[in-house]
């Protein structure tokens, strides 16, 4: 890694940018009000053209750009680490913004009181404005929990003996809202990736006997509003990581994927219900319908070994754009 400058900043907050939009905006003012902490911003942007620089200029940050070819999930957020100085460093993206002004203090707590901590990741809740199924993928996922997790491996011939479901709950960590020591990082630095940097990485650090926290207090409001080949391509690739970090997917077979589909929808289709803003049942029935479908074949697929194998073609259309 090449040498870390000292900052006077306790927290380094390093954000990866493309064009980020007009949440931006909302994301630097939400960093720039914390409490209980000093923060430095630095924004590492790979071809913007829509003002993103200008304004992390214009808000303080200091901007380190790269041509859009070299982005690199893991890369790209170890090079903006390695550009900073704070103790810790904040990783997060462009349009998940702070909830309160006690988004960082609430991880930075915890990496304070346990020198074992290597990471600490925060709640996730959608934007005001999203639509029902934004907020029933948010609402629904292990990041919207109102629990506080400790995550740690006590014995490793016995973790490993566990499931693939339980080996990720474990190692599982989230970098849309998330607080690294920087010591941690020298030691175990992110890994290249087209997607997964975050899991690779939390799988990495409790293999290696540290602890990783799940921190409720510490929220971000987050949510895309997605279509089906997105949700395809998402499950896709979500479950060729979970083959190659723990050896099985959420779909395993055939059978899985068509028996396992109807359950899917209706399960879907009673979160929607939930999150609904007066929409009919008919229309909740089929963006439910929908959505269980292409995102269990899309785990079904991605899941097989043979399709990257066999189909690159395909393989590289189902991991574009996630």
């Amino acid at each position: 890694m090449s040498q870390v400058r000292k900052s006077p900043a306790e927290v380094s907050v390093v954000i990866p940018t493309l064009n980020a939009g007009d949440g931006f905006e909302a994301l630097l003012e939400g960093i720039y009000r914390q409490r209980g902490v000093s923060v430095e911003v630095l924004v590492v942007d790979s071809g913007s053209t829509d003002g993103t620089v200008e304004l992390a200029r214009g808000y303080g940050a200091t901007v380190h750009e790269i041509p859009r070819r070299e982005f690199d999930h893991g890369a790209t957020r170890n090079l903006g680490v390695s550009l900073c100085g704070g103790r810790y460093v904040a990783l997060t993206v462009q349009d998940a913004v702070p909830a309160d002004d006690n988004w960082l203090a609430a991880m930075v707590e915890n990496l304070r009181a346990d020198e074992n901590v290597a990471g600490v990741y925060g709640r996730q809740t959608p934007h005001p404005e999203a639509g029902a199924l934004a907020r029933s993928f948010v609402n629904g996922l292990a990041t919207a929990s109102e629990a506080r997790r400790e995550q740690f491996v006590e014995d490793l011939e016995a973790y490993r003996a566990t499931s693939a479901v339980e080996r990720r709950r474990v190692a599982a960590f989230d970098d849309v809202s998330s607080c690294l020591r920087r010591s941690v990082w020298e030691e175990i630095p992110l890994e290249r990736a087209s997607f997964g940097e975050d899991l690779r990485w939390g799988k990495r650090v409790v293999e290696a006997g540290y602890k990783l926290v799940y921190e409720p207090r510490s929220v971000v409001r987050h949510s895309h509003e997605r279509g089906g080949i997105y949700d395809l391509r998402r499950h896709y690739v979500d479950a060729a990581l979970l083959r190659e970090l723990f050896g099985a997917g959420p779909v395993g077979n055939l059978g899985g994927l068509l028996l396992g589909t109807p359950p899917a929808a209706v399960h879907r289709y009673r979160l929607l219900g939930k999150e609904s803003g007066g929409e009919s049942a008919l229309y909740l029935a089929a963006v439910a319908a929908r959505y269980a479908a292409l995102s269990r074949l899309g785990a079904y697929l991605g899941g097989s070994e043979r399709i990257s194998r066999r189909s690159p073609r395909l393989h590289r259309f189902l991991s574009k754009g996630v």
